[in-house]
């Protein structure tokens, strides 16, 4: 096979010009391309270069051996070197010498067109018989040894670099990696090292340059170039990977996860075994795009070689094991995973776990030393570690025999907190991977019911319960009796009768347990939750259970609770304050005890079964009960109103209110005494008018608050039914007040003719109002007639 060649350089005038031309083409290259070429296969030399070298100097200057990529799909493999004087004496000259490459064509023997570095077929010169003969063959400049040593020298940029190399096989756009090195020998050999991990397709189509003094116009892959190259700094981090071995900045790690793959090439690189990297590369199993870059793969070879690989290596090595059955060498890979050397990840501790049953049968074995060590180590530090992690840890202590009895207590407690907490939907795999492992370690299944069982005893019961119905793997509830409560009340269903729910759930506990405190504070968590206990379930339970358990468990406050913050229309509040004060009289706090008699005196008024006296003691008792609950407040005012609005009150009841001055109570009656229902029975029994007119005539003077209410109540309340009485009702009404003697008739005369209540009311201002003591009848709530006026 003959390749197409061409040589380019400044020549003296000849047909076809003078300067830099093309002085040798092969007769069968299309002339189409050479216009493409020559932008290819120019030269210049570092800013550094001496300007008038010698011969000697000629000789470092960089080389410039490039692979290209041409528009119509062939390629051009180029070495173009510096040459110091042209025909005419001038500096500046250079020699590129080329061959082209069609699409079907392949360099000789299939050689990479990187081995073709410093071949003997290169001209420094254009032949003078013009015959364009012979092709590239490799020099062997580059073998096995020479690269070996070059990578171990530049071993820190090894890994970043072989990363780069395949991100350019995985994407198109990825970025072109700019190489700095002082010497462009070194950059043919990055180039070789990235062929070498190329599939040999991608690497025979790789292009690159080993030296251009303007990164920023080359179009190559890969782009070598020296240290004083025309090169802007932002323009190289935006479009290059930069690897700068000349004492420059390289571009920083990739922000995405570490190439695993790069790492464990790098190793074996650096262990002499290249062959390996190559060969999994060229040879995939699979066919997938990321075949050729198993991970995996490459990671467990490494490890049945004896080579040292970091976290990442030795988690992507144990990942592939467990997918492909054991072989004959599993004894060598597990040696690796073992042995360690860096610290271990998370994600290497899962994936060792994994192999949990394969390591098994190695413990005591010295190999699996360093596995224990780490392991013993990270144990005693991983209280914070993700669930799945402290799960891993204990499958493989536990297949290595190791003792758990000090790591128990907090990965425990991390279990029964990820059962527990069901607010985070991210969660649900920690939950999942802890009943998977409560189904597989009875032990740690035992261990995790003990804390759900101290959990829904100080804790959320109810969260337990929601834990118990979705079900436990093995769970044994027998030795916990919370467990058994909450168990049961999801069996249980909607249930109304709350205390007959308890009673069940106090049974479920256990005979040997309802006498305990906190089983019968789990079971009314568990019953009411945060929602209060209503006044007829304390007082059933109030009547039911022993005294020394409801003290014991906190429940005599719920109960006083109950009463103290029960609605106005509560028909069992009253009886539940008055079994309170019965029998927990000795435990209630002052104002709690107030309070409570308020409310059970409520009870007594509405049934009217207060005793007399009831106006002073509500008084009294709501003084010593502040701040008094709002439903008692609401509830006590307007019994008391009422019972003084009602004909049947005792005698000197709403006296003793009017002299106590209690605002809130007297509000109350004046509001009750505005109702409808009161001017009604006024106007349909007039005795009961004249009993609402002496009680309102009362105590003139007794404090402004009254007088305001007693004047308001005879003027819009009273005033409006008399004036549209009948006649026969007036004087009905009249005649009930001469029947209670005094001057009760004589000041409803007074009263009722037109223009006179300013100065009735006046007068009896004047003269000091009622006394207490004084005789005559009573009127509603015992109110005082005035004394007879004297001549």
């Amino acid at each position: 096979m003959t390749l197409q060649q061409l040589h380019y350089t400044s020549a003296a005038p000849g047909p076809d010009g003078s300067g830099f031309r093309f002085t040798a083409v092969s007769d069968d290259l299309p002339a189409a391309l050479l216009g493409e070429v020559e932008q290819l296969v120019g030269y210049e030399p570092p800013r550094a270069a001496p300007a008038r070298p010698t011969a000697d100097e000629l000789t470092t200057f960089p080389i410039a051996f490039s692979h290209h990529l041409l528009s119509d799909g062939s390629r051009l493999l180029c070495r173009a070197v510096y040459t110091g004087t042209d025909y005419s004496g001038r500096y500046g000259n250079f020699h590129a010498h080329a061959v082209r490459l069609s699409p079907a064509d392949a360099l000789p023997g299939g050689m990479l067109p990187i081995q073709a570095w410093e071949s003997s077929f290169w001209a420094d010169s254009t032949p003078g018989d013009g015959v364009l003969a012979g092709e590239p063959t490799s020099a062997g400049r580059i073998d096995k040894a020479r690269l070996l040593e070059f990578v171990r020298a530049r071993a820190e940029r090894l890994e970043p670099f072989l990363a780069d190399v395949r991100n350019l096989f995985l994407d198109p756009d990825a970025p072109q990696l700019l190489v700095v090195e002082r010497d462009s020998a070194d950059v043919a050999h990055w180039i070789a090292v990235a062929s070498a991990v190329l599939p040999r397709e991608r690497a025979g189509r790789l292009t690159f340059t080993t030296y251009t003094r303007r990164p920023g116009l080359a179009r190559q892959q890969i782009v070598g170039t020296s240290p004083d190259a025309d090169t802007d700094a932002a323009d190289a981090d935006r479009r290059f990977r930069v690897h700068d071995c000349a004492g420059g900045r390289s571009s920083p790690a990739r922000d995405d996860a570490p190439d695993a793959w790069a790492a464990v090439a790098a190793r074996l690189w650096l262990a002499g075994l290249p062959e390996l990297v190559s060969g999994t590369v060229r040879n995939p199993e699979g066919t997938g795009p990321d075949a050729p870059y198993d991970a995996g793969r490459l990671a467990v070879l490494a490890a049945r070689e004896g080579v040292a690989l970091d976290a990442a290596g030795r988690t992507a090595a144990a990942r592939r094991a467990m997918e492909q059955p054991p072989t004959s060498d599993r004894f060598a890979l597990l040696t690796g995973l073992a042995a360690g050397g860096t610290a271990r990840t998370a994600e290497e501790w899962t994936a060792l776990a994994a192999l949990a049953d394969e390591f098994a049968p190695l413990a005591g074995h010295a190999i699996t030393d360093p596995l224990v060590r780490d392991l013993r180590a990270e144990l005693t530090r991983a209280s914070d570690e993700p669930l799945p992690v402290l799960l891993s840890l204990h499958r493989l202590a536990e297949a290595l025999r190791l003792d758990l009895t000090a790591a128990l207590p907090a990965l425990t407690t991390r279990m029964s907190a990820a059962l527990l907490d069901d607010n985070d939907d991210n969660d649900d795999k920690d939950r999942a991977a802890v009943r998977a492992a409560l189904g597989a370690h009875p032990e740690l299944a035992a261990a995790v019911l003990g804390s759900l069982d101290r959990a829904a005893a100080t804790g959320d019961p109810a969260a337990v319960a929601r834990v118990l119905a979705d079900g436990i793997p093995g769970a044994d509830l027998e030795p916990h009796p919370h467990l058994r409560m909450a168990a049961a009340l999801g069996m249980a269903g909607q249930h109304t009768d709350r205390p007959g729910l308890l009673d069940s759930l106090m049974k479920a506990a256990g005979a040997e347990h309802q006498g305990e405190p906190s089983v019968l504070r789990t079971a009314v968590r568990l019953i009411w939750g945060d929602t209060p206990i209503r006044p007829v379930e304390a007082g059933i339970l109030l009547a039911e259970l022993p005294e020394a358990w409801c003290r014991a468990a906190g429940l005599d406050d719920s109960f006083v609770q109950a009463a103290l913050d029960s609605e106005p229309d509560d028909p069992e509040a009253p009886e539940l304050a008055k079994a309170l004060l019965l029998n927990r009289a000795t435990t209630l706090a002052p104002r709690q005890r107030a309070a409570l008699l308020l409310l059970e005196l409520a009870g007594d008024l509405t049934a009217g079964e207060a005793l007399t006296g009831y106006a002073g003691r509500a008084v009294a008792l709501r003084a010593q009960a502040l701040p008094l609950e709002p439903g008692i407040e609401t509830r006590v005012s307007t019994a008391l109103a009422e019972r003084l609005l009602d004909s049947t009150a005792p005698p000197g009841e709403l006296l003793a209110l009017v002299q106590g001055g209690d605002e809130p109570f007297l509000r109350a009656y004046d509001r009750a005494a505005r109702r409808e229902g009161v001017a009604d029975r006024m106007r349909g029994t007039p005795g009961y008018a004249a009993e609402c007119f002496a009680a309102w005539q009362t105590a003139p003077g007794a404090g402004a608050l009254w007088e305001e209410i007693r004047t308001g109540l005879l003027t819009s309340v009273l005033r409006p039914v008399v004036r549209r009485m009948p006649a026969e009702d007036v004087d009905e009404l009249l005649g009930d007040l001469r029947r209670r003697g005094g001057p009760w008739a004589s000041a409803f005369q007074d009263w009722n003719r037109p223009g006179v209540l300013g100065r009735i009311s006046g007068r009896w201002r004047a003269r000091g109002g009622n006394r207490p003591g004084t005789a005559g009848a009573r009127g509603p709530g015992d109110i005082e007639p005035p004394r007879e006026e004297r001549p």
